[in-house]
């Protein structure tokens, strides 16, 4: 697989919210060149920015797969 560290394409993220509100992200998934669905499962959150004045959220987390060793989301 080729490194999907500095690529623009559409994910699904999967996420927890509580009742406050904090979003949790857990794994998310993607389509890669072939076309198969490869899911990466976050082992933790590493930074976080969640606003509550204003919409979406950044998080840099830490993931390991086969092919990669970290990742940043």
């Amino acid at each position: 697989m080729e490194s999907i560290l500095c690529v623009d394409i559409p994910v699904q993220m999967i996420s927890c919210t509580d009742t406050d509100g904090k979003i949790t992200p857990m794994r998310f998934r993607f389509r890669d060149k072939n076309g198969e669905i490869v899911t990466i499962t976050i082992d933790r959150i590493l930074s976080e920015d969640q606003d509550r004045n204003r919409v979406g959220a950044h998080f840099s987390c830490s993931a390991h797969e086969w092919r990669l060793s970290r990742l940043e989301i």
